[in-house]
């Protein structure tokens, strides 16, 4: 481990990529000259490992809190991983069946669905990512640290609330889907426990995003960055309002708060 000076965290969609779920080039430049800095860049999404490998390929980043703090690489070493209990998804599985709506359990390297749904159709093509395979064991035989629920359904987004409140937690973070992952996991704990690990509990840490789930990571850091695309209530949490982050907002900001040149 480097003696770092500071650490960066990064969402994914919306923040470090763009509309075709790319890091551009300006993107690509601002993370080598973090890594040139001595200032450590770490991805903190809710997508899986294997996305973010695919996403962040060519760039220096090899460390990422994923599945919403479920799973959490520093320096390509597992050092945080929390399985969802095989009983619990049952259960959401029968009951979101009883509300016409479908899941996606994820592992570290893979997910899968027992049957697709439109609004499930939605949220992959949106991410530019290709649909759950269909297994309808497949949670029975691998650790699943993340489910996705998807629905359009908002209002009946206080019924899953309801009937899990002691087990899981649910994070709307499109208009079609819901993350789920084991009560007292999100971001947030995924952040601190990264910052733990390396035991650097002393040094400055800076977080950008621009959704809803979002903003427990913002209350893990010391400076919360909002993109300029993200919505009110994102920008209400924010220490400080960045460009969107289809101009240039992630080098603006780390400019100003002189992270890189």
């Amino acid at each position: 481990m480097k003696n770092y000076k500071a650490l960066v965290f990064f969402d994914l969609d919306g923040t470090l990529l763009d509309v075709k779920s790319k890091i551009s080039p300006e993107n690509h430049q601002a993370i080598l000259e973090l890594k040139q800095n001595n200032i450590l860049p770490i991805i903190a999404t809710g997508r899986s490992p294997k996305e973010i490998k695919e996403v962040i390929l060519g760039t220096s980043i090899d460390s990422y809190v994923s599945l919403n703090g479920q799973f959490n690489v520093v320096e390509q070493e597992v050092v945080s991983k929390h399985v969802i209990p095989v009983a619990i998804i049952r259960e959401l599985m029968s009951f979101s069946k009883l509300l016409g709506h479908s899941l996606a359990c994820y592992t570290e390297n893979d997910y899968a669905t027992c049957y697709t749904t439109n609004s499930m159709k939605k949220l992959y093509e949106l991410d530019n990512a290709s649909l759950p395979k269909i297994s309808s064991d497949f949670y029975e035989n691998n650790e699943i640290y993340m489910v996705y629920l998807f629905s359009e359904d908002k209002e009946k987004d206080q019924l899953y609330q309801e009937q899990f409140s002691g087990s899981v937690a649910f994070y709307r973070d499109s208009p079609y889907s819901m993350a789920v992952v084991l009560k007292g996991q999100s971001k947030k704990s995924g952040i601190q426990q990264v910052i733990k690990h390396l035991n650097l509990e002393h040094l400055p840490t800076y977080a950008f995003g621009d959704g809803n789930n979002d903003l427990g990571m913002f209350e893990a850091v010391d400076t919360a960055i909002a993109m300029g695309n993200a919505s009110d209530q994102v920008k209400s949490h924010a220490d400080f309002i960045t460009k969107s982050h289809m101009d240039g907002g992630i080098t603006f900001a780390l400019r100003h708060f002189e992270l890189i040149n």
